[in-house]
């Protein structure tokens, strides 16, 4: 993984996941996950995606996702 950055300008450890979500995100939702780079899908929704250092990390996305009542239409390991 040498030589990726995350949107933090840290340099990425862990696996790398992407979260796709239906339509566009908020400033506020961005904010809420300073660990993931998000960007417009094709397809018309967000893909947010980064570094997760384990399993634990994963699970607190995956509540923070929940808490803010937004849904997750894809979620997928990216290869290294």
């Amino acid at each position: 993984m040498a030589g990726v950055i995350r949107a933090s300008g840290e340099r990425a450890t862990g696996m790398r996941y992407e979260f796709l979500l239906p339509g566009r995100v908020s400033e506020m939702v961005c904010d809420a996950f300073p660990e993931l780079t998000t960007r417009p899908s094709p397809t018309g929704g967000t893909a947010m995606f980064g570094s997760v250092r384990d399993s634990a990390h994963l699970h607190g996305l995956l509540d923070r996702f929940q808490a803010l009542g937004l849904t997750i239409v894809e979620l997928r390991q990216l290869p290294d």
